[in-house]
Order: C-alpha cells, then structure tokens, then sequence
C-alpha cells in the first residue's frame, strides 16, 4: 500500500505541487481578506434581524452577484476544510454575503459556536474595530 502511494505521488508530483501552492495562495489570501471584510461589517450584523422590504432589478441584481461570489467562498472554505486555512470561518463569510431564506438563522446558529465566536472578534480585532455584539445577548436585551 506504501509502494501504490508513493508510486503515485512520484508520478504526479506536478499535481501534488500545484495543489500545495495553490493551497498556501488560498490561506494566505482569506487570512489577508477575512480581517477585511469583517472590518466591514457593523458591529451588530449579527445580532439584528434583516429587513424583508421590496426590493428593485438593481439590488436583486447586486444580490445575484454577492450570492455567487459567496457561493465562491463557500467553496473555498470547504476546500479549507481539507487543507491548512480558516475553512468554518470563510464558510460563515460566504453565508453571510449571500442572500437566501434562513440564512440569518444559519449563520447565527453557526456563530453561535464559541470557538467561531471568538475567532470572529480576534480577527476583527486585527483592524482596531470593537468586537460583535453576540447574538444571544441581543435576544436578552429585546
């Protein structure tokens, strides 16, 4: 079984190199990009319910866009689930930049897990911005 593989990985050695450069090139573009994009974000983006108003051709068309650059990351972070990278972080920033039903509910559920809570705020914290105010505090307060 040990020969089969390293056989194999002597015969695609090409394709093992390509898929660890362009493993590191994804880590490192979402670490620079995340802090970012969750600069971005009011501080209670998670802890408000989203607005259910009617909306024009040009914002249904922005949301097509943002859903599939979402779907993108979305994919991107399963990919990071099987290599080195913040995988469940980029999967709950693709969620958040798309537009469905329920996904409020589902990035809530998702953020609601301290570890992701917590990473959230750290990496928010890398752009001098105050952390998110938590989902279950928000509820508290209502």
């Amino acid at each position: 079984m040990l020969d089969a593989l390293t056989t194999w990985l002597t015969q695609y050695s090409e394709v093992v190199v390509a898929i660890v450069i362009f493993s590191i090139l994804i880590t490192v573009a979402s670490l620079l990009a995340t802090p970012w994009y969750l600069a971005k974000l009011p501080r209670d983006y998670f802890s408000i319910e989203p607005s259910s108003k009617p909306r024009s051709l040009a914002s249904v068309t922005i949301s097509i866009l943002r859903t599939l650059s979402g779907i993108a990351i979305i994919l991107l972070g399963l990919l990071m689930m099987l290599t080195p990278g913040p995988g469940l972080i980029l999967l709950v920033l693709g969620l958040a930049i798309c537009d469905f039903p329920g996904k409020h509910q589902l990035v809530i559920k998702l953020i609601s897990q301290p570890p992701v809570f917590s990473a959230l705020n750290w990496m928010r914290s890398k752009s001098d911005k105050p952390p998110f105010i938590s989902p279950s505090a928000s509820r508290v307060h209502q």
